[in-house]
């Protein structure tokens, strides 16, 4: 790459720009501006601008479609895998790469793990009564060949829960999930504060300063207290 011509840059840019959203493309940018100014020693990067975020209205599902979508799942993997991300909030990989040591089911909680990402935070999370015991119908199914794992083979997830909103005309992703939890907490009256705590949102540095305020007891009084349910 010619640290004074942009042309380059122009081309490798312009078919993100146009396949992908507004994100990738703004991330992609960073990324050159970051290159180019720290290894090739050339402001030329700078010249390309980073889009505004848009803001995007994330239609979630009512309980009608969530129990429509969920009687569609076709095994109790994924009917404790769905029910497990719209009760507590936590990302894809989070759930997906969760070991049993991971979780205490007697108190329904998920204990923070960085392990599934260097670059997102997680803290304390919990789980209804329904995911429990979707999960246990699964267990008594599988726990044979579990090994420690919370779920076995999860690397088609995506393609089912995919399938599953075709069948159904119901559009549900883990992060769609992730979206009605936190719509459904805070109709439900919980503060964001505590529901940003319980999705991963909140910074080291805060929870280090106010652990008062996140401590596990104190966000599963909380989170008892929403009643959150998900299929009724």
């Amino acid at each position: 790459m010619n640290p004074e011509d942009s042309s380059s840059i122009r081309q490798f840019l312009s078919p993100i720009r146009e396949k992908w959203k507004t994100n990738t493309y703004s991330n992609h940018v960073k990324t050159l501006r970051v290159f180019c100014r720290e290894y090739l020693k050339s402001n030329i990067a700078e010249s390309f601008k980073i889009p505004r975020p848009s803001q995007e209205y994330v239609k979630v599902p009512s309980k009608e479609e969530l129990r429509r979508f969920y009687d569609a799942l076709p095994s109790w993997r994924e009917k404790a895998l769905f029910l497990l991300y719209a009760s507590s909030g936590r990302r894809r990989d989070e759930i997906l790469y969760l070991t049993q040591e991971d979780v205490d089911f007697e108190q329904h909680m998920i204990a923070p793990t960085d392990k599934e990402s260097q670059t997102k935070h997680t803290w304390f999370s919990f789980f209804n009564d329904e995911a429990l015991k979707a999960y246990q119908q699964y267990q008594n199914e599988v726990a044979d060949r579990l090994n420690g794992k919370l779920f076995e083979g999860t690397s088609h997830v995506n393609q089912i829960f995919k399938e599953t909103s075709e069948k159904t005309g119901v559009k549900v992703s883990p992060q769609v999930l992730r979206e009605w939890f936190c719509q459904t907490m805070g109709e439900l009256g919980v503060p964001d504060r505590f529901v940003d705590a319980w999705c991963g949102r909140v910074p080291k540095s805060v929870l280090g300063k106010r652990y008062t305020d996140y401590n596990p007891k104190r966000l599963k009084q909380i989170y008892d207290g929403a009643r959150l349910k998900v299929l009724s």
